[in-house]
């Protein structure tokens, strides 16, 4: 039940109807069993699993708010970091695991053939609404939260659906609090909900989708990344690009839209990434949620930049390899997350993190224009890794990308349709940096304007592929 199917849409509009009319305990109740109806979508056989979550952290708060000597309230948290976190790690690395050491095993004479668990399914969702629980769980270790009312109001803030499949990631201090007393539905809420609900449903559905077929042929067809010339790997690398960030960011525009339709707010998810100067402003504008989850409670607890620069940088590491390995149980992920930190670790040991105050003003712009370009260009690089099957296709398609002399030729699978689409991305970016630097404003008229557009696109432009959203499979 995707987001950018009719099914989906009928389902909320039940839901919508329960939450705004529904007396509002039977509201959250009924809103509970939608958002457990909705998972079960996907795959009922993994209900019990998000239940069985919600159960130990839900009880596992208690005892924490209950406890007050230092080691039990620390056994506490332990208990709940090793459940939550071996679930994790069992239902999605261990076809890594297996993938890594069964050939080992193979020729040690373990078995004939080595196991691949083709048919494992990872649970969707799982990393997403784990790290909503351990949230909740180590915030009130902290003392920083209060503990959920009650266990339908913890269990509806850990599947409630708009956010339930792919984030935000929303904290309990951020979203319990909501479901104390039902808000008003102002016109405020529905004009930004349906602002976010239409033009999330265009980056998806016409950008993300559109962009898809030169990135899906030279990264899935066999041969194709050796093959493809300089301009072509540059486009489709260029459109994956665009099209996660479409992709995600769409996603999030429709779940913080659904939540603003009934009278919630959702943290904000992304900030147009790809004006930032430097690898840590990336950092704040991409997927915030996860980037200051895992600040808050790898980072900072590891010390953060507080213990040296060697400290730091080792910190940074660690860090962004697990936030690559959140991301899928594949090398490629691994070594995406090493890419993000070796680039931050140098650009803090330079300095390039930080704006410098001494530079020319007839300067400024250009410098500013020209790490925005580099930025863009080591975060394009990253994404092949993303993307890539395997590092065979990864070095080919970097190799092809800044290596190999410039061939000419687009070839039969990138014409003008993929080319147009770029743009939709882009000019919102640019817009952007002009309100920034000049604070341009946007005004009624423009959201108006943009809203028209993207109901023009989304009646007129005809889908080159209907796929999934891609954070699905984390």
């Amino acid at each position: 039940m995707s987001f950018d199917s009719v099914t989906f849409w009928l389902f909320f509009a039940v839901a919508w109807g329960v939450w705004r009319f529904a007396p509002f305990g039977v509201a959250k109740t009924l809103t509970c069993l939608l958002s457990l109806c909705f998972y079960a979508w996907w795959r009922l056989e993994y209900v019990p699993l998000i239940l069985f979550s919600a159960i130990v952290d839900y009880q596992v708060g208690g005892r924490l708010v209950q406890e007050s000597t230092p080691w039990r309230r620390r056994a506490w948290l332990i208990v709940s970091l090793t459940l939550n976190l071996g679930l994790l790690a069992f239902f999605k690395y261990t076809p890594l695991v297996v993938r890594t050491v069964a050939p080992w095993l193979q020729e040690a004479g373990a078995f004939r053939e080595a196991p691949t668990l083709s048919n494992w399914v990872v649970p969707v969702g799982i990393s997403f609404y784990t790290f909503q629980t351990l949230s909740y769980t180590i915030d009130l270790y902290r003392r920083r939260i209060d503990r959920a009312q009650s266990f339908r109001d913890f269990l509806l803030y850990v599947a409630f659906f708009p956010q339930l499949v792919a984030g935000p990631i929303v904290r309990a201090s951020e979203l319990l609090p909501q479901f104390l007393k039902r808000k008003r539905l102002s016109p405020e809420h529905v004009q930004q909900g349906l602002y976010c609900v239409i033009t999330g449903l265009c980056m998806k559905m016409v950008v993300a989708d559109g962009i898809a077929t030169p990135v899906n042929m030279l990264f899935d067809k066999a041969g194709e990344a050796a093959q493809a010339s300089v301009a072509q790997t540059w486009i489709a690398v260029t459109g994956f690009s665009v099209q996660i960030y479409a992709d995600f960011a769409g996603y999030s525009r429709i779940a913080i839209g659904l939540a603003l339709l009934m009278g919630l707010r959702f943290p904000q998810n992304f900030n147009y990434p790809y004006i930032s100067q430097s690898l840590s402003e990336f950092w704040t504008r991409w997927h915030i949620t996860l980037s200051q989850w895992l600040r808050d409670y790898l980072y900072i607890p590891l010390g953060g930049n507080k213990k040296g620069p060697s400290r730091t940088y080792v910190n940074l590491m660690i860090t962004m390899l697990l936030g690559g390995l959140w991301h899928g149980a594949a090398w490629t992920f691994v070594a995406w997350g090493l890419w993000h930190g070796v680039g931050l670790a140098i650009e803090r040991s330079l300095g390039w993190n930080r704006s410098r105050r001494d530079r020319p003003k007839r300067l400024e712009v250009p410098v500013r224009l020209l790490r925005i370009v580099l930025v863009w260009c080591f975060v394009t690089t990253g994404w092949v890794f993303f993307r890539a099957r395997d590092f065979e296709t990864a070095w080919t398609v970097i190799g092809t990308m800044w290596i190999s002399p410039w061939t000419e030729g687009l070839g039969e699978w990138v014409d003008w349709r993929y080319i147009v689409l770029l743009p939709l991305v882009f000019l919102p970016h640019a817009f952007r940096l002009l309100h920034e630097w000049y604070g341009l404003q946007k005004g009624r008229s423009g959201r108006v304007a943009i809203v028209i557009v993207s109901l023009l696109l989304l009646t007129f432009v005809r889908r080159i592929i209907n796929q999934a959203f891609i954070y699905f499979q984390f």
